[in-house]
């Protein structure tokens, strides 16, 4: 079930979106310069208006005045040397000078747009490709740890609040700041007390649109956060189709749903009732700056102070200005939401790995594959006990079989040989080299996985089975798929080994995923190799082959399997039996199944 409490973050805000802004939206600055060119170009096409309109005003006023008065002298002063001096003349000019802004304001709209986008959309690009660097380089802990819902929502929308952020502040801030100040410059040099009124008026607006994009960010997180709950519940949902109309679970899975959605309703909502109110605030302090303004002008025109062109030119630059202002007050809630979602962006990259390299780290160059567990103990991050003081040894070239109940910690051996998490205590040594003094990835190059979780690619069969080797020849991909008894249903599918897996695998069987994932194992050709329930899947006769090609195939290699089918681990070396995070016993499998023991007991629970 779905629960998301209100509780808002209290920690300090942190200065994620101007770092983030930094690191990965500054490298191309060249495309939001050419931008912020084109956003004074436009800003400076709309101050324009009021200029033209102030032009016109006059010209209408001196017509209606007889060609006589301030109006006439302000019309003749801007026109003066340029050879107009009638009354058409000037209308004309008029109605080509607003033609020529609007075109040259459209235009410049349209480059800044897309110099901006492009800079915007480059920045996403890194900040997306940092996020996933740092989950596939990370801990393993963290991808295993949380939901992939969560992860998905990161990637999607914790960026489009990111690029909203962005595409706001580089399309709205040059453009509506330069038109701003534009319209108050303008404004001094028409009437410096029509100026001091703005001045005076509007940022009494400033306080209450601050605290409001303060308190955004908290809930904004919260919401991004259910975004990614909601996220995991419908891709678990999709995925668990089967179990859900096998079980009669409709009902259940919809409730569930509904919940979600309703909840991420609710936090939207919230968000949403703090952001919409920035409007209202800007617009009640600008129709009081406009009241002003009208009821100070008309009263300086019947004084004869001003003209019908400074009326016109003021409800203008009104006109321009008042958009713009909303626009810079709307900045700052998307900021907020901008910066929420850039506070988890670093929660992932900024968050320090538990398992790394040693600064003097070794490389292995080909291992032998001596195994050995010396004491040790592990806990998951979530404090559950897997291991208590394990111990045991294999050989170079031995094929050793880890057995036992359920929880007994068998797949933890194979977590803790990958390096996936370091024990607590005790050592994991590999040809005699502590793990953690080894170059992780030449250690896991000398490893071979095959797990009951098939993890196949949304790619081409060939292409899955390549990725045990990057670059291998296709005559090795087949020989491996060979070996692995895949290559016979391969070749029967359409396309062949250029046939489409499907995400996870969703074209194959479950016993054809096990065979592609055995034969990227084959073709890896590691000294080691590790095998957890790889057989699971596949029919006994399939099983058959699979297990006399991986005989072949393990020969002069170290291999671990983990298998509760008798068939499987009693052609071992030796079997390994494991209970409660401790090796209990240890022999081949006639020599265990006489001892009244742990392994006896799994046998005869199989056999009946």
């Amino acid at each position: 079930m779905i629960i998301i409490t209100s509780r808002l973050d209290k920690t300090p805000p942190r200065r994620s979106l101007t770092k983030l802004f930094g690191a990965h939206f500054w490298p191309h600055k060249n495309w939001f310069i050419a931008g912020t060119l084109f956003a004074v170009i436009t800003a400076l096409s709309a101050v324009g208006y009021a200029v033209v309109l102030v032009f016109v005003g006059n010209t209408l006023q001196c017509q209606m005045q007889g060609g006589v008065g301030d109006a006439c002298d302000q019309v003749l002063e801007m026109t003066r040397g340029t050879g107009l001096d009638t009354a058409n003349a000037w209308v004309w000019l008029g109605i080509f000078s607003i033609i020529a802004l609007t075109a040259a304001r459209a235009l410049s709209m349209y480059a800044m747009t897309m110099f901006n986008n492009t800079g915007v959309q480059r920045g996403l690009v890194s900040v997306q490709s940092v996020q996933f660097d740092a989950l596939t380089d990370g801990d393993f802990a963290r991808v295993a740890g949380d939901s992939s819902g969560g992860f998905v929502s990161r990637f999607i929308n914790d960026v489009n609040a990111i690029r909203d952020a962005a595409l706001r502040f580089a399309n709205n801030f040059t453009k509506s700041l330069v038109t701003v100040i534009g319209v108050l410059i303008y404004l001094f040099a028409l009437d410096w007390q029509l100026a001091l009124i703005i001045l005076v008026v509007y940022p009494l607006a400033l306080g209450p649109v601050i605290a409001l994009g303060n308190s955004i960010r908290g809930r904004a997180k919260k919401a991004q956060q259910q975004i990614g709950e909601v996220t995991a519940l419908v891709s678990e949902g999709l995925q668990s189709a089967r179990v859900v109309k096998a079980y009669g679970l409709e009902t259940y899975q919809k409730d569930r749903a509904r919940i979600g959605f309703a909840e991420r309703s609710r936090l939207f909502l919230r968000v949403l009732s703090q952001r919409a109110a920035v409007d209202p605030i800007l617009e009640i302090v600008g129709g009081i700056a406009i009241a002003a303004l009208l009821g100070f002008v008309s009263f300086r025109i019947a004084a004869g102070t001003n003209t019908l062109g400074d009326l016109l030119g003021i409800i203008g630059l009104i006109g321009v200005a008042s958009p713009e202002v909303r626009a810079l007050g709307s900045i700052t809630a998307v900021a907020q939401e901008g910066a929420a979602a850039a506070d988890r962006v670093y929660d992932i990259v900024g968050a320090p790995p538990s398992v790394t390299d040693a600064p003097d780290a070794i490389s292995m160059d080909r291992a032998n594959g001596a195994l050995t567990f010396d004491d040790v103990s592990f806990s998951y991050p979530d404090g559950t006990a897997a291991l208590h003081g394990l111990s045991f040894e294999v050989s170079a070239g031995e094929t050793v079989a880890i057995v036992g109940p359920s929880g007994a910690g068998k797949s933890t051996v194979f977590n803790l040989l990958l390096r996936l998490y370091d024990p607590i205590s005790g050592r994991v040594s590999v040809d005699g080299h502590d793990i953690k003094s080894l170059n992780a990835n030449s250690l896991r190059g000398a490893t071979a996985l095959v797990s009951q979780d098939t993890a196949l690619f949304d790619d081409t069969i060939g292409a899955n089975i390549a990725l045990g080797r990057l670059g291998a020849e296709q005559a090795a991909i087949e020989a491996a798929a060979v070996a692995a008894n895949a290559d016979e249903f391969i070749r029967e599918m359409p396309g062949g080994y250029d046939a489409e897996a499907g995400e996870l695998g969703r074209n194959l069987s479950g016993g054809q995923r096990q065979r592609v994932a055995l034969a990227r194992a084959i073709l890896r050709n590691a000294p080691i190799l590790l095998l957890d329930e790889a057989t699971s899947a596949l029919d006994a006769e399939s099983e058959a082959k699979v297990q006399a090609a991986l005989a072949d195939f393990a020969k002069d290699r170290t291999t671990l399997i983990i298998a509760h089918r008798l068939s499987t681990v009693r052609a071992a070396d030796r079997i390994v039996v494991l209970d409660a995070g401790q090796a209990v016993e240890s022999g081949t499998h006639e020599a265990l199944k006489d001892l009244d023991g742990v392994y006896k007991r799994l046998v005869e629970a199989q056999l009946n």
